[in-house]
């Protein structure tokens, strides 16, 4: 049996309540834009589509925020072989249980489409060439023709090659301008090779997706080195909840997606700041939803697929305002979800995981603020 402290969704520090907000916001952007092609908008659901495509850069705010805690755990910690084994084994302790389990109920989707029993509108993201790829998390290298299995898990592939390279960023990091000279080069080359290409860097997923997270993750690395600094902006909490209006309003706008990049930074940066005043009583109540972030993302596609489309849809029949609800009423659902897995599978696996492959205690050599668990 559970005990009860191991179901519960507690607050772990006070120093990083508006970045689990943003986590959390971020992640329900990432599931309207999803979710969205299943609302009944009619004539103007290609309009609509258009205007919710800015959404997708909330999965940029992963990777700032990303940057910024991993250093705020692992600075000074990652100082050897073992220390770094160690690293590499707790984030795939965290990250790839239920992605190997998301990826295996998609798998099987794909073995009931091959053989006849289960029609798709995607069949292409049943590839079994990427079958492999998306196992060992090297699905955003490059290696797979287009968005497979569990399609959003592409992002967890360039967060894992991100963590291969933090020895190296954080050591740019601390080199303070240079590191900021790096961002904007890195930036630079990767709109030259949108001009090439003719894609946006700000569109790459499976197609070099770790690349087009580098910068994202590099500035929260550097982030963590200037959080003082952040400190010092007055109202941040207030100019955050400003920034991210402008960023929605922007998104519904079309503004550029370079400029809906850089409101997007400015958002990560404003949640770094408040993060390191005082928080509301309703900030404080809403924070521990933030450990729902992983559960919440890996999974919509999921529920996507079974209960939008599979019950609403196709064993309902539901149209119109009667899908449009039913959609709003998953969005829902999708909290007890992400809580059910997290509690029940996540928590469980990363604990067995870690026991199995012995990870030994490393001697810490700077004392950190952030607790590990929800990471």
């Amino acid at each position: 049996m559970f005990k009860r402290e191991k179901l519960a969704l507690k607050l772990e520090s006070d120093q990083m309540i508006y970045l689990d907000l943003l986590r959390i916001a971020s992640s329900y952007l990432i599931i309207i834009y999803h979710f969205q092609s299943q609302i009944d908008l009619g004539q103007m659901a290609a309009t609509w589509r258009a205007r919710l495509d800015g959404f997708t850069l909330a999965v940029d705010v992963f990777f700032f925020i990303s940057g910024f805690v991993i250093s705020s755990v692992y600075t000074g910690r990652v100082s050897n072989l073992a220390a770094f084994k160690s690293f590499i084994v707790k984030r795939a302790a965290r990250l790839v249980p239920l992605h190997w389990a998301t990826f295996a109920v998609f798998a099987a989707f794909g073995v009931a489409n091959a053989t006849g029993h289960l029609p798709s509108n995607h069949p292409e993201i049943y590839d079994t060439q990427c079958a492999v790829p998306n196992l060992l998390l090297l699905h955003a290298f490059g290696l797979c023709s287009s968005l497979t299995f569990n399609y959003v898990s592409w992002s967890i592939s360039a967060e894992m090659g991100l963590y291969l390279l933090f020895p190296l960023l954080a050591i740019i990091a601390s080199r303070r301008h240079v590191s900021l000279l790096a961002v904007a080069a890195i930036i630079a080359l990767l709109m030259i090779a949108s001009d090439r290409t003719g894609l946006s860097w700000l569109h790459w997923s499976y197609d070099f997706g770790v690349v087009r997270a580098l910068p994202s993750f590099l500035l929260g690395v550097i982030s963590f080195h200037h959080r003082n600094r952040l400190a010092r902006i007055p109202w941040a909490s207030g100019w955050l909840a400003i920034a991210c209006l402008a960023f929605v309003a922007g998104c519904i706008l079309q503004w550029p997606k370079l400029l809906l990049l850089i409101l997007v930074y400015g958002v990560a940066l404003l949640g770094i700041a408040a993060s390191e005043h005082p928080a509301s009583r309703f900030a404080q109540r809403l924070a521990p939803l933030g450990q729902l972030t992983y559960s919440l993302y890996m999974l919509h596609p999921l529920v996507q697929s079974v209960l939008l489309t599979g019950v609403g849809a196709t064993f309902l029949g539901l149209r119109g305002w009667k899908m449009n609800l039913f959609v709003l009423v998953t969005m829902g659902l999708m909290l007890p979800i992400a809580w059910l897995s997290l509690v029940l599978f996540e928590r469980p696996a990363r604990r067995w995981l870690t026991r199995r492959l012995e990870i030994r205690r490393v001697p810490v050599e700077t004392t950190l603020f952030t607790p590990d668990s929800r990471w």
